[in-house]
């Protein structure tokens, strides 16, 4: 089978976050576009929302737009994934919400085989007026902590729109990672961005900056970051809020456990404020798993090393 049609074991790792690999695939008749290194295997467009791609020499330029008044309940289906052990690949999506517009991207991005292999993103979302946004991104970096991955997303959100953002880490190994998310929010936006991920050996080491900038009156934000490392990974999130306008409220929420000698958590929440109507928050958490929690299933049977593994799982 070709490397351009063979995407099968980039979309079973879909499955590790209970994810349908059907809504992948050419049968399925919603909008998707699904990558394997440089080549596209399958694209589809609905009335309303354009997808295109354009094949370049270590990857793709997406370029996504949901038109004006467009209202699509199902999700965009994306995949960008490689299944070569080595070798480099970079992403440029340039995406764009017209007004009045409301959708949900549901991004996958997977490196089942990686030892040595670096995946590099830039990208820019532009919401207008009136619009719900919601980007859903899961990553897999396969279990031999072979991926370098270093996305860099620019987000802006237009007046009187809702944009989230939901970035999970926490199947398999991660390797190196660093993220950086920015996102400028205008008049009455809202924002609500939330990162989890787990290190889970002395090679697993993620970074994230997750940053948004209340640049519009009224603009509202909140952060909520979430991490584990055991066995010697290392863990960093440093989440920023600015409020630059007038009756703006943001917040920052980091909470990180820590587990195992070597390994290391940081959070450094960032906040600043412009203007006297502001009101911004933070508050970080770091630390031990919750003694109590681990007492009570530890009497229900577990061991000490199951037990934390499903407070882990669970506060993910």
């Amino acid at each position: 089978m070709s490397e351009r049609s063979d995407s099968s074991e980039i979309l079973n790792s879909l499955e590790k976050y209970d994810l349908d690999i059907s809504d992948y695939l050419p049968s399925h008749s919603g909008p998707k576009l699904v990558l394997n290194f440089n080549k596209i295997t399958t694209v589809s467009e609905v009335e309303g929302i354009i997808l295109k791609g354009r094949e370049i020499e270590n990857g793709i330029i997406a370029d996504i737009v949901i038109k004006e008044g467009t209202v699509f309940e199902d999700p965009i289906h994306l995949c960008f994934g490689v299944n070569k052990e080595t070798g480099l690949q970079e992403i440029f999506p340039r995406i764009i919400a017209e007004d009045n517009s409301s959708v949900t991207l549901q991004a996958h991005c997977s490196f089942p085989n990686a030892k040595n292999l670096t995946h590099k993103m830039f990208g820019h979302i532009y919401v207008g007026k009136n619009c719900k946004f919601v980007y859903n991104e899961t990553h897999y970096h396969g279990e031999q902590n072979g991926a370098t991955v270093a996305p860099v997303s620019y987000v802006y959100v237009g007046e009187n729109s809702y944009f989230e953002n939901n970035f999970f880490l926490t199947q398999g190994t991660i390797g190196r990672m660093k993220i950086q998310i920015d996102i400028y929010a205008f008049k009455d936006s809202r924002i609500n961005s939330n990162v989890k991920a787990f290190g889970k050996n002395s090679l697993d080491s993620i970074h994230v900056r997750d940053a948004v900038f209340l640049e519009g009156e009224n603009a509202r934000s909140i952060i909520k970051m979430k991490a584990a490392a055991i066995g010697g990974g290392e863990v960093m999130m440093f989440g920023i809020t600015e409020g630059n306008a007038a009756n703006t409220t943001g917040h920052v929420d980091c909470t990180e456990i820590v587990k195992d000698r070597g390994s290391r958590c940081r959070a450094i929440p960032l906040i600043r404020a412009t203007d006297e109507s502001c009101h911004i928050t933070h508050e970080a958490s770091l630390g031990k798993v919750d003694s109590a929690q681990l007492n009570a299933l530890m009497a229900r049977g577990l061991d000490e090393d199951e037990a934390t593994d499903l407070i882990i799982k669970n506060m993910l």
